[in-house]
């Protein structure tokens, strides 16, 4: 049972009041060996602030709230009701003018922004980004990306619970109501262009060979656009056949960071693709890549007679099983040595066979390493008899033996003179690299395309392409700072506790007050090095932090 408790109530001569308070009580029931001398206790539940009028019953009354503003509250039906400004039961009052204080989460965005600023990626924004308006609403998504970890609350609304609503203007939040303007800005090539070379000179600048050596990967994107001019009946990629669009990456191999994107048809993927991507990259951004790390789909004639007429430095690929290659034949030349231990070496917990034989494919000499995993090969065999135990009793000796080391095997080929162990763990940086297609595919949802056009499509992917640099970037720093006493060690970890620290703001100076953080957030904090501020003023943060 709920009730209303007043405090201190003055009136002046006419009979209105001049001064009290007010809490709304709760009595509750106490049972019998818990209680002492009395059957119920009593509970404050909310407090209601300044008392502007009360109702003869006292059942009902008006009330200043320090967090509803100015509110009517009926404890009969326990609901609260809003005052109209010219409300004559409190005429003469100034006190409707006034807002209510609202509180809004301020931990997860206050952490993230200071950190693209700390890293230099706020100013990468603000230059690639000229308008307030662009940047406003780049730097909204981008939160709202990252920040909801997975959920599916709409920017807008994730906005409205941000202490950003203080920072932005109201103008540029309306357009959060729908992502479609916001992904069409973003498709524009203009845009990114512009992105691109400037994140390229900010990343130069910490790693001067940043973009010389690269993997190169091709997603396959199942999508449900018909009318997408990129779309192409395919299967590499996925379990079956479907109508895909392609989304080929450029990613620095020193810190598995994105170079360039490019949008293809879902059914090409040659070296003229290569090509004509690395030739953006070079018009582009002035980049000349010159070391590359290939799928297996790359790999053709054209590709091995341009890397023996030195049109690319260096090469590792994995040898496709077709026609023209000695994929089968190197197995059958090796598997009497496949047992050796002077050919077996340990690699993260994996014992590996590994061999380098000079082979000739189109008429071009290059090393084919030879490696059997043999932790997949055997666990995997074992998958299959389980599955086909028929199959299993009509094989042949040597087709036993080959399903021994059938799915731990494969072949890598480069021009390389080192070990079998050495490069396989240069190609085992795409395995590293890879974190970032996991980002894009698992944490983002990139995957599957829902937008309407090309525009849109090149759009949402740049819009995701950033939101996953800044999230790896923060789990680089996550891992460099994590010691023995640090305690937070995921971003999703770091994201929960972090929501937890409230803010409001002061209209009178212009300045967001935060709340005092538990221990829980400061251990957050400490995980990226930032320290948690006691106030901010709104138009230094605009300027320092976001370039506004």
């Amino acid at each position: 049972m709920s009730y209303i408790r007043f405090q201190n109530i003055k009136r002046d001569d006419t009979g209105a009041i001049v001064s009290g308070s007010a809490t709304i009580v709760e009595t509750k029931y106490v049972p019998g060996k818990e209680r002492g001398k009395n059957h119920s206790k009593r509970e404050a539940v909310e407090k209601l602030g300044k008392v502007l009028w009360i109702s003869d019953d006292k059942l009902s009354g008006i009330f200043k709230s320090p967090t509803r503003g100015v509110i009517e509250y009926d404890s009969a039906t326990g609901s609260f009701k809003e005052v109209n400004r010219g409300d004559p039961r409190i005429q003469g009052f100034d006190t409707p003018a006034s807002e209510p204080e609202i509180h809004t989460v301020f931990g997860d965005t206050y952490l993230f922004l200071t950190f693209l600023y700390n890293i230099g990626f706020a100013d990468i924004l603000s230059k690639a980004f000229v308008s307030e308006e662009e940047r406003s609403r780049v730097l909204c998504h981008l939160s709202h990306t990252v920040l909801r970890d997975g959920g599916h609350i709409h920017c807008d609304d994730f906005i409205a619970k941000s202490f950003l609503v203080h920072i932005f203007d109201a103008s540029h939040l309306c357009s959060l109501e729908t992502d479609s303007p916001y992904f069409h800005m973003m498709g524009d090539d203009r845009v990114k262009m512009s992105f691109f070379k400037e994140y390229v000179k900010v990343m130069r600048k910490k790693y001067p060979s940043f973009g010389k050596s690269t993997y190169v990967d091709c997603a396959p994107l199942p999508n449900f656009i018909k009318a997408l001019a990129t779309n192409a009946l395919c299967s590499h990629g996925v379990e079956s056949t479907s109508v895909q669009t392609r989304l080929v990456i450029i990613l620095d191999k020193e810190t598995g960071l994105p170079v360039w994107f490019q949008i293809i048809a879902g059914n090409v993927l040659d070296l003229s693709t290569i090509k004509n991507v690395l030739g953006d990259v070079l018009d582009s951004l002035g980049i000349i890549i010159e070391d590359l790390i290939l799928d297996a789909g790359y790999v053709s004639k054209s590709l091995l007679e341009a890397l023996r007429d030195g049109t690319y430095k260096s090469l590792i690929a994995r040898m496709p099983a077709k026609k023209g290659y000695p994929y089968k034949k190197l197995y059958n030349q090796l598997k009497s040595h496949l047992r050796e231990g002077r050919h077996t070496f340990v690699r993260e917990g994996h014992t590996y066979f590994g061999y380098k034989k000079a082979v000739t494919i189109f008429d071009c000499q290059i090393n084919a390493y030879v490696y059997v995993d043999w932790v997949n090969a055997q666990s995997r065999m074992v998958e299959y008899i389980e599955k086909h135990p028929e199959e299993y009793e009509k094989m042949t000796p040597s087709q036993l033996d080959w399903l021994s080391v059938q799915f731990g095997y494969f072949v890598l080929i480069s021009e390389k003179e080192v070990s079998p162990a050495e490069l396989l763990d240069e190609y085992f940086l795409r395995t590293d690299i890879e974190i970032y297609n996991k980002t894009d595919k698992e944490y983002i949802k990139l995957l599957p395309l829902s937008k309407w056009d090309y525009t849109k499509v090149c759009g949402k992917i740049l819009s995701d392409t950033i939101a996953s640099i800044c999230l790896i970037e923060m789990r680089k720093a996550v891992k460099k700072n994590n010691t023995g006493s640090c305690k937070v060690r995921s971003i999703t970890s770091i994201i929960g506790k972090t929501q937890s620290l409230m803010c409001r703001k002061n209209a009178k100076n212009n300045t967001i007050i935060v709340e005092t953080p538990n221990k829980q957030t400061k251990e957050a904090y400490s995980a990226l090095k930032i320290a948690v501020p006691g106030s901010i003023k709104i138009n230094e943060f605009k300027k320092k932090i976001l370039g506004l």
